[in-house]
């Protein structure tokens, strides 16, 4: 889209948004101002440092110059934290992914959605166990080798990859995140964390081959690789990976 010159705003009828603007932020609109209010807050962020490396508790200097940050004393556990800890064990006891996938798949049935992609039913042997281990081998970046060492001869690293590779693809997985979504937004629990009207991204780093499309150079990460976002919610539901 192009801006002829006659369409951008002059500076005279900038000013009433630029005042309004940082009216809103609350800093001053004139340039003298604004630099007098920053060296103004530098100058008591930098006396508040001074007093915490004052008395030597929290962060010292070194002779070099170098700040130093000590490590905080524990406090003592309060009377009756012992009992509460158990009484948490107790009624939540830890889990290990693999119980979790079982426990879910018991309420929701989520490894419905996987299959053979004719859309036949599957002819291998207990397959529900092995749509399970194949999510949590490739779900947990352990791969089919990996996980089946870990499985004691339950399942072989062909069929975790003939599974992955035959039975299971983006659109399942989504269907099957989104039964899991549904049913934990019904939970009470999370609604003590927040609305889920507002949620954040981050990114993970993913190695892969240079000779490839999603492939790229990351400044910050100082490598080749591909980026994996996620978009978790502010009830800590992982809305889309």
């Amino acid at each position: 889209m192009q801006i002829s010159v006659s369409e951008l705003l002059s500076w005279d009828e900038c000013k009433p948004m630029m005042a309004g603007y940082c009216n809103e932020l609350g800093i001053p609109s004139n340039s003298l101002e604004f630099i007098e209010h920053l060296q103004r807050l530098l100058t008591q962020t930098a006396e508040k440092v001074d007093q915490i490396c004052a008395d030597g508790k929290q962060v010292t200097i070194s002779p070099d110059g170098e700040p130093v940050l000590k490590r905080i004393p524990a406090q003592e556990k309060p009377d009756g934290a012992a009992a509460l800890e158990a009484s948490i064990l107790q009624r939540l006891p830890e889990r290990s992914v693999l119980d979790i996938l079982c426990n879910v798949e018991h309420w929701l049935k989520w490894t419905r959605h996987f299959g053979p992609l004719s859309g036949s039913e599957p002819k291998i042997e207990k397959p529900m166990e092995r749509y399970i281990f194949t999510t949590f081998g490739y779900g947990c970046n352990l791969g089919p080798n990996q996980t089946a060492r870990h499985t004691r001869g339950a399942v072989t690293s062909h069929m975790l990859s003939y599974i992955n590779r035959r039975h299971i693809t983006a659109e399942n997985l989504q269907a099957a995140s989104r039964d899991m979504i549904n049913a934990y937004n019904r939970l009470h629990l999370p609604k003590c964390w927040g609305s889920g009207k507002r949620a954040a991204a981050d990114g993970s780093k993913f190695e892969i081959y240079e000779n490839n499309l999603l492939s790229e150079y990351h400044i910050r990460y100082g490598g080749y690789g591909g980026i994996a976002y996620h978009h978790v919610s502010d009830k800590y539901i992982a809305l889309f990976t």
